[in-house]
């Protein structure tokens, strides 16, 4: 089962080893999606990234405090809005182009997606 304050206390420790990417800094390439989601009570997340990987699960848990009240449905694409999170541009870009979506902003690696037949 997995145990969300492990993995949280487990990212915490491996970001004091690294000077590059500050805890707080985590959830800054989603700093203002929260006015696009206004009204909107869930919104898709995809990534590939691996989601053992404690910074990978604090960056998801970032984005969901980030943006709350809007809930982010892990992995389900079948919304209005998608977030793609994805370990390169170009995986998100062919997944984006499978899906049939639309990319409408990039920030920071970021890319949010617009689904035309979304819920």
């Amino acid at each position: 089962m997995f145990n969300l304050y492990q993995a949280y206390s487990q990212a915490i420790v491996q970001l004091k080893d690294r000077t590059t990417i500050p805890l707080h800094s985590l959830g800054f390439q989603f700093l203002g999606l929260e006015n696009v989601f206004k009204g909107v009570r869930t919104v898709g997340y995809y990534t590939d990234k691996d989601l053992n990987n404690t910074l990978a699960i604090a960056q998801f848990e970032q984005a969901q405090y980030m943006l709350a009240p809007t809930v982010l449905d892990l992995n389900h694409t079948e919304y209005r809005w998608v977030i793609f999170d994805c370990t390169s541009p170009l995986v998100a870009k062919e997944a984006i182009e499978r899906l049939g979506l639309t990319p409408e902003k990039f920030n920071h690696g970021i890319i949010l997606a617009f689904n035309p037949n979304g819920v």
